[in-house]
């Protein structure tokens, strides 16, 4: 039997002695996946603030990374970080938690908490290494249905006795052949077409990935995509 399990990029603020771990960092997850993983080029109006991966074991054997996906701070003043537009209203609960961080907290912790005044496009780009038999399409739509239940749920009418499910749900059967750029260079993909987000899948030479974007912030980013570096390990 297999298991799988999801590793977010969240904090546990849980009561308990002692400092809270940090969250999994981008380069951590670069250096551990089994691939190289994709990623938006870098943009005056983005920035990679997180990962949340996706592992599985087989028959009691060890956790294996088969997904990343990475969620981005957008910027719309880029200039000024500090500019008000470029903030999101916070509750009160965490603007309290910003303002006098708990000393559980590392400083890298700490500042990863900051970006949450900026508006976000939550696992925007997620890298899969995919199972036997799962297409493109398989993987994007999966994939566009995760991202909008945990950021557009209110607005798809959820069922109130089944949280899992809102209504319009991306198939992989509504997808159409389109193109993406990919390091400069246009590429065949598919496209599922949503009314929250737009939903582009690629396949790679060793994997897939799923470009989901909200459609209320397409002004402000390219959606080009580039392999991260593998961070090279300290000597």
């Amino acid at each position: 039997m297999g298991a799988a399990i999801g590793h977010a990029g969240g904090m546990d603020f849980a009561d308990a002695d002692g400092p809270l771990d940090d969250p999994p960092t981008l380069d951590a997850v670069s250096a551990a996946f089994p691939v190289r993983l994709a990623t938006l080029t870098a943009q005056p109006s983005i920035r990679e603030i997180g990962v949340n991966t996706i592992a599985s074991s087989s028959d009691g054997g060890p956790f294996r990374l088969e997904a990343a996906a990475i969620s981005y701070a957008i910027l719309w003043n880029p200039d000024d970080l500090d500019d008000p537009m470029n903030h999101v209203e916070l509750a009160p609960d965490v603007e309290a938690a910003l303002a006098d961080p708990s000393p559980r907290l590392s400083s890298t912790t700490v500042e990863w908490m900051r970006w949450m005044r900026f508006p976000s496009a939550y696992e925007a780009v997620q890298t899969v290494v995919p199972r036997d038999g799962e297409s493109v399409a398989d993987v994007l739509a999966l994939h566009m249905r995760n991202v909008i239940g945990n950021t557009f749920r209110d607005e798809r009418d959820p069922t109130p006795h089944e949280p899992d499910a809102f209504i319009d749900e991306p198939s992989a059967l509504d997808a159409i052949d389109s193109a993406i750029l990919i390091d400069g260079a246009w590429v065949p993909c598919v496209e599922i077409g949503d009314e929250h987000v737009i939903g582009l899948g690629v396949a790679l030479e060793d994997a897939v990935a799923a470009v989901v974007w909200p459609r209320h912030l397409l002004p402000l980013v390219r959606l080009e995509l580039t392999r991260r570096p593998r961070p090279v390990p300290d000597a």
